[in-house]
């Protein structure tokens, strides 16, 4: 699991527990101004269907328990942390080596995490504006 941490301009993934392992990463930056989009409840969050042959990146992966790390989807690169597909949400980048951030949210639901971070989105861009 994860927390999702925004600042003025960054948004900062921190891995939670056991997870900083599995994945092999505690925390994921990017610069808000990458965030195309956000989706709680994304279909890539099923991560037995999603993984396209093999699995084929750095971190864990047990089908129907984890999925943990970078890995390679039909599109490209993307992080994941999700045990629970049902609690994840799916960040969308532009910009990045990453694709997606698909990640499994703690302490808040996923539609919560969504609202807050298109709200941050919305607000850098109408302080860009003025």
């Amino acid at each position: 699991m994860v927390t999702i941490e925004l600042t003025r301009d960054d948004l900062v993934v921190h891995v939670q527990g056991w997870d900083k392992v599995r994945a092999m990463r505690s925390t994921v930056t990017v610069p808000l101004a990458h965030v195309t989009g956000v989706r709680a409840h994304p279909e890539e969050a099923y991560f037995d269907d999603a993984i396209v042959e093999s699995w084929r990146g750095i971190g864990t992966y047990v089908p129907g328990k984890v999925a943990a790390g970078t890995l390679f989807l039909a599109d490209g690169r993307s992080f994941f942390d999700v045990h629970d597909p049902r609690r994840a949400i799916a960040i969308d980048l532009v910009g990045e080596q990453l694709l997606h951030l698909v990640v499994e949210v703690d302490g808040e639901s996923p539609q919560q995490v969504a609202e807050r971070i298109e709200s941050a989105i919305r607000q850098r861009l109408s302080a860009a504006l003025d």
